[in-house]
């Protein structure tokens, strides 16, 4: 790669002949023209970063990738994120794959957000992590690419692996734990992963920390915990750290760290629960019926699952302050969930205390409920309790945390005002999304806030989003049994649907592209014979029942956002997504009740970068 300025300096760049992919870093003066070339060589990601203020300007994608041509050599925001595919309300990456969010949380007066991220393709590959700034949860500043794999990767092509999920805590010079906006500094904790390809058995994963002062650069990394028995399996990753868990079975002088893994079935022999006899605490037997596979789409028994394993989440504690050689105590398995026993292990596991209760979270990895949802997202609600052998949740219920699908690898966190918020990653179960030149492949969550009532876990978005987001009313037209509003512009929309009673009712969300058979595909929310339910046409997942299990049904949120919906009854009691891509203008919210139907306000859904 040769770089040239404007008053004729040249300088090359060589990748060694061994190394598939590097990341280059090039000094660029101030207010200066300079012409970029490749040769034998591509550079699927590029872009402008350092100076004064880059928290708030942020990185300047650079398009030097011939297929993305109908991108300028410097895009802009708008452009960026004004193409199809394109959601507008949910943060994406500029381009290329995303996946997980990592590292949540609030430093000096910003929130961050890291995710998993591949800078190469639309696909995965070995794993970096992305990162973006945020001053409201709304509005995303895109930062540098944060961490990189291990440079071995890059040399030999049968490995695989990088920079995997991880979290953070905000400290104070000391590493004393602390609100984010008094802190000195964001410690990272990661898992690095390293496999030879087509070999599951090669796998290792250990835990990592780094040190971040700035809100952008990372200090040395050092190693922290491996696998502290042989019992745990191979899949042992996602660490996520705690430093405010209450209750007798803690130490308030100890930070918690909870990674998923899976451990042998014949551990747990006995743990059954009736209902004179509950689970023993640390055991979740309450099972949905469903069966292993590896695929969104498998059907029962083609898959064989591991039946001498079920999902774990393994517990670890370390005093406190926080440091980068700090000495990490196995506590055993907090959680272990036998009624799900067919999956292969949890992944991007969670704990944390919420409204008096303690929180467990975990995606359960190649398994479908009886309904045919693959992959859900699970929480467990009850308290800690220690009965000799460290701290266990008791677990008094449990519910998948959205009953659509995609929704997925959840990482919560705490703000400075006490909120607990939590963001996901949207894959795409459902076979929605296009490659397509300029996009990206992969979106979070809008922000949503947690609480516990009356057992269980209740979410929807955080007052931020009803604040920044939600624009001009739309007209609204009635027709009897009908309520229709007008196409929103941009294909984004809020309504807002109240009911008097339970009685039948179809909302269409939006239509798609038109299919073979003429029709076009679509996607509702019904409720009959009191059920409520997304239901899709023309997508995957048409035969899966996405039944959100409420019973009654009296306000209705919908989010539509271009290429997906996020829908929350009863103020946040269930909550379900999916994505779905409208076709332009085509994204209109239509009401069809035979019941008493008290209100339905539609309103323009504002783009985030604009």
């Amino acid at each position: 790669m040769a770089v040239v300025t404007a008053d004729g300096e040249r300088r090359e760049y060589r990748i060694p002949s061994d190394v598939r992919r590097q990341h280059i870093v090039i000094p660029v003066p101030k207010n200066t023209e300079v012409r970029v070339a490749l040769v034998d060589a591509s550079a699927p990601y590029a872009y402008l970063s350092g100076g004064e203020d880059l928290l708030d300007r942020g990185i300047r994608l650079i398009n030097l990738d011939p297929v993305q041509a109908a991108w300028p050599t410097v895009p802009t925001t708008g452009q960026i994120h004004a193409g199809l595919g394109r959601s507008g309300a949910h943060y994406e990456p500029p381009a290329r794959w995303m996946n997980d969010p990592n590292g949540l949380c609030r430093f000096q007066g910003r929130y961050h957000l890291f995710y998993q991220f591949n800078p190469y393709g639309w696909n995965w590959e070995p794993m970096h992590w992305g990162h973006a700034v945020s001053r409201d949860l709304v509005h995303w500043t895109d930062l540098p690419v944060a961490l990189e794999p291990q440079h071995g990767i890059f040399v030999d092509a049968t490995q695989s692996g990088g920079a995997f999920s991880g979290s953070a805590v905000t400290v104070d010079e000391h590493g004393e734990p602390c609100p984010g906006d008094e802190a000195a500094a964001i410690r990272l904790y990661l898992t690095r992963h390293l496999e030879t390809l087509g070999d599951e058995s090669s796998v290792v994963e250990w835990q990592a920390t780094c040190l971040c002062r700035d809100g952008v650069h990372m200090e040395v990394e050092t190693p922290l915990v491996v696998r502290p028995e042989e019992g745990l399996g191979l899949d042992f990753r996602d660490p996520k750290v705690e430093c405010a868990l209450a209750g007798p079975a803690v130490d308030p002088e100890r930070a918690y760290m909870v990674t998923a893994t899976n451990l042998p079935a014949k551990r747990f022999a006995g743990a059954v629960s009736t209902i004179d006899k509950p689970a023993p605490a640390g055991v979740s037997t309450r099972g949905t019926g469903g069966w292993f596979t590896r695929s969104p789409y498998g059907k029962p028994g083609v898959d064989e699952p591991n039946h001498a394993t079920v999902p774990a989440m393994a517990l670890f504690s370390t005093a406190k302050p926080l440091g980068r050689t700090d000495v990490w105590h196995y506590e055993g398995p907090v959680l272990a969930d036998l009624g799900h026993g067919l999956s292969r292990t949890y992944e991007c596991p969670d704990l944390f205390p919420l409204d008096g209760r303690t929180v467990a979270v975990g995606a359960l990895m190649h398994y479908r409920d009886r309904q045919g949802r693959f992959q859900q997202v699970r929480w467990y609600v009850g308290d800690l309790v220690d009965e000799g052998e460290g701290p266990r949740l008791a677990v008094e219920s449990s519910d998948w945390c959205d009953f659509g699908t995609g929704y997925y690898a959840t990482q919560s966190f705490r703000d400075d005002e006490g909120r607990r918020i939590v963001f996901a990653w949207y894959t795409d179960f459902a076979g929605a999304r296009t490659e397509r030149p300029c996009t990206a492949n992969g979106m979070m969550s809008l922000p949503r806030e947690l609480h516990v009532r009356e057992g269980r876990v209740w979410s929807k978005p955080v007052r931020e989003v009803y604040e920044q987001l939600l624009g001009d009313p739309l007209p609204v037209a009635a027709d009897g049994a009908v309520r229709a509003a007008a196409a929103a512009p941009g294909d984004a929309y809020y309504a807002d649907l109240r009911l008097d009673d339970d009685a039948d009712f179809t909302m269409t969300l939006a239509e798609g592209r038109e299919l073979a058979d003429g029709t076009r595909a679509s996607l509702r929310l019904v409720r009959e014979g009191g059920r409520t339910r997304l239901v899709t046409h023309g997508l995957n997942v048409d035969d899966v029942d996405f039944d959100a299990g409420l019973d009654d049904v009296r306000r209705v949120e919908v989010f539509f956002d271009r290429t997906v919906a996020e829908v929350f009854l009863n103020d946040g009691e269930a909550a379900g997504s999916m994505l779905f891509e409208a076709a332009p203008g085509r994204a209109a919210c239509r009401v069809e009740a035979k019941g008493q139907v008290r209100s339905l306000t539609v309103r323009d859904l504002h783009s985030i970068w604009q």
